[in-house]
C-alpha cells in the first residue's frame, strides 16, 4: 500500500520549494512532486558552450545587506536554506529614445538623441535627489511617496491577520485613502510632475500592469524594496535558491521526487484525497499545495463536474497576465569592450508606462530590458567575455498564427528585432560579438512552464482583483479546505519574492489546519 502524506505539494516552482520546505521544516510527512528533472521551474540555469545562463530572474528586491536583511533573505533564512548573494546599489537605468516630432530632446552619454535617460541610485534620499536633477520640482513628491510606502509596509503585515485590520485604521490612517487608488491617482495627488511619475513607475513592468491600472500600494511596495538597499542576485544563478531549498526540504525528512507529472487529482466525498504520478501511480495525502496555474490545473487535472462553480468564475473574470521573450547571448567580447555601463537597462518608445503598456499588445514591440550579469557578478562568464540577456514582454496568444514550418525563422527574426532596439538605443554592437544565442518566445515558456500562453505572471493585477482584494478573500477563493493554491496567481503575483511568500503562506495555514485537526 502506497505511503500517506500529510502534504503533497504539487509543483517545484518557487511557489512549491516554499512551501514543501515550510511543511517539512514543521515535521508534516511532505511530498513535492515535479514533473521535471530539478527544481525552480524558471529558477534555473542552463549551459550553451561555454556559458552558463540565468533564464529569468533579473534581480531580486528584499535583499537587503547582512546588517539589515531584507524580506527575501529574512524567508530563507526562515527556510534554513543557504544562498551567497551578492549585492548591487543601483536600481535601473531608463533609456527612451527620441521619435520624430518629440521636444525637449537631449544627446544621452551613448551618443543618442533620446528623451529620457535615467541612471537610479539605490536610497531613498539618493534615488529622490537624482530625480530632482531630472525633473526639478520632484524631490519632495518622491520623498512622500517613499514615506508612504513605508507605512504602508506595516499595513501589509497587518492585513494578513484579518482580526487586526480595524487597527490599520488607527496605526496606518492613510491605509484606507491609498486603498483602491492607482499608481498614477496617487502620484497626481502627491504633486509629481509627469516626467517624474513616468520614471517612478519604470517597474510597472516586472508585475505587467501600468500606471493607472496598478494599485499604487502594491507598486509603492515593489518600487520601495529594490530602493531601500538596491537589488540582488544569488552568485549561482537562480538555481542557487532551488537547489538550497531542495536540500533542506530532504534535510527536514521530505520526500522529493523529479520526473514525476501529476496527471489526476484523486476525489473522495467532494474533496481532494490523493494523486495520479505519471498516469499509474496513486498517492495519498489528507492535505495538497498546488503550484501549477488554475487554469491548467482545473483543465487537466480535474473531471469538469469536481470543478467549483466559483472556480470557473474566477477563471472567466480574470485575464491571463502577460508573456515574455528572452533572448541568452553568450558574448565574445568583455562589458568594458561592448560598452555597457550598467546591470538592468530598460529602453522603451515612450516614458509613460500606459504607452509602453499599449505598445506590448504587439510582440514587435519597441520596448527591451537588457541586462549584463557581469555587471553584478564579474565571474558570470569566461574570461574575455560577457552574457547579455534582452526581455520584452507581451500579451494573449502572440504566436497563433506562426505556422510550424516558420518557428525557427519567426525566433530569429523577433531575436534580430530586439537587438536592433538595444544596438540603436544605446549607441552599440552587439551582433558582430555573439558567440552563442538562444531564444525564448513565449511558446517555449508554455512548453516548459504549462501556463496559459506560457505566462509565468498568473493574472493581471486589475483594481478590482489587486493584492488587498486578494489577499483579504484568500481563504474563501481557494476551492477546497484542503486544497491551496500557491504561485504567481495568488494575491502578490508575479516575482520570486512573491512566489516562495505565497508557497510559505499556504503551508503554514496547512499546517494550522493539520494541527487543528482538520
Amino acid at each position: 500500500m502506497s505511503k500517506k502524506y500529510d502534504v503533497i505539494v504539487i509543483g517545484a516552482g518557487n511557489g512549491g520549494l516554499g512551501a514543501a520546505v515550510t511543511c517539512a521544516k514543521a515535521g508534516l510527512k511532505t511530498l513535492l512532486l515535479e514533473k521535471h528533472n530539478l527544481p525552480g521551474g524558471s529558477a534555473s540555469s542552463f549551459v550553451r558552450g561555454r556559458f552558463e545562463f540565468e533564464p529569468s530572474l533579473h534581480e531580486l528586491a528584499g535583499v537587503g545587506n547582512p546588517e539589515d536583511p531584507g524580506a527575501i533573505d529574512q524567508m530563507f533564512r526562515r527556510f534554513g536554506a543557504d544562498v551567497d548573494w551578492i549585492r548591487h546599489a543601483s536600481t535601473f537605468r531608463l533609456v527612451v529614445p527620441a521619435k520624430e516630432g518629440d521636444k525637449d530632446t537631449f544627446i544621452s552619454e551613448d551618443g543618442v538623441e533620446v528623451t529620457v535617460d535615467a541612471r537610479m541610485p539605490a536610497g531613498f534620499e539618493p534615488f529622490a535627489k537624482k530625480l530632482e536633477e531630472l525633473v526639478p520640482g520632484s524631490y519632495d513628491s518622491c520623498m512622500a511617496a517613499f514615506d508612504l510606502a513605508t507605512r504602508m509596509y506595516s499595513a501589509l503585515d497587518k492585513l494578513e491577520k484579518p482580526l487586526e485590520i480595524p487597527s490599520i485604521l488607527k496605526d496606518v490612517p492613510d491605509f484606507m485613502r491609498i486603498t483602491g487608488h492607482t499608481i498614477n491617482e496617487v502620484l497626481d495627488a502627491l504633486g509629481m510632475p509627469k516626467k517624474a511619475q513616468d520614471i517612478f513607475n519604470t517597474y510597472w513592468c516586472y508585475m505587467g500592469v501600468p500606471g493607472s491600472i496598478f494599485d499604487y500600494l502594491y507598486y509603492s511596495l515593489v518600487l520601495h524594496s529594490y530602493v531601500k538597499a538596491g537589488t540582488g542576485i544569488p552568485t549561482l544563478r537562480s538555481h542557487e535558491m532551488s537547489l538550497a531549498v531542495d536540500k533542506k526540504i530532504r534535510d527536514y525528512g521530505g520526500d522529493i521526487w523529479y520526473n514525476s507529472e501529476v496527471t489526476k487529482v484523486i476525489m473522495k466525498n467532494g474533496k481532494p484525497a490523493g494523486v495520479v504520478v505519471n498516469g499509474e501511480k496513486e498517492v495519498y495525502a489528507s492535505h495538497f499545495i498546488c503550484n501549477s496555474h488554475p487554469n491548467i490545473t482545473w483543465s487537466e487535472l480535474f473531471e469538469e463536474k469536481e470543478v467549483p462553480k466559483k472556480q470557473l468564475k474566477m477563471l472567466n473574470a480574470r485575464k491571463v497576465a502577460c508573456t515574455l521573450t528572452t533572448v541568452y547571448l553568450g558574448m565574445n567580447k568583455t562589458k568594458e569592450e561592448l560598452g555597457f555601463k550598467d546591470y538592468s537597462v530598460f529602453i522603451a518608445p515612450d516614458s509613460d508606462s500606459d504607452k509602453q503598456f499599449e505598445d506590448c499588445q504587439n510582440l514587435f514591440n519597441g520596448f527591451c530590458i537588457i541586462n549584463c550579469l557581469n555587471e553584478i557578478n564579474s565571474n558570470a562568464s569566461p574570461e574575455g567575455t560577457s552574457q547579455l540577456f534582452l526581455t520584452t514582454m507581451s500579451f494573449g496568444d502572440v504566436m497563433k498564427d506562426v505556422r510550424p514550418q516558420d518557428y525557427k525563422k519567426f525566433k530569429n527574426k523577433i531575436a534580430e528585432h530586439m537587438i536592433n532596439v538595444c544596438e540603436k538605443a544605446l549607441n552599440i554592437s552587439i551582433k558582430p560579438y555573439i558567440e552563442e544565442i538562444e531564444i525564448a518566445v513565449p511558446a517555449t515558456f508554455c512548453r516548459y512552464l504549462n501556463t496559459p500562453y506560457g505566462t509565468p505572471y498568473g493574472y493581471m493585477l486589475e483594481k478590482w482583483d489587486s493584492i488587498i482584494p486578494r489577499t483579504i478573500q484568500y481563504i474563501q477563493d481557494q476551492p477546497f479546505d484542503n486544497f491551496l493554491f500557491c504561485g504567481a496567481s495568488q494575491e502578490r503575483g508575479d516575482g520570486y519574492g512573491c512566489a516562495y511568500y505565497s508557497g510559505e503562506k499556504a503551508a503554514t495555514l496547512t499546517i494550522k489546519a493539520i494541527k487543528e485537526g482538520k
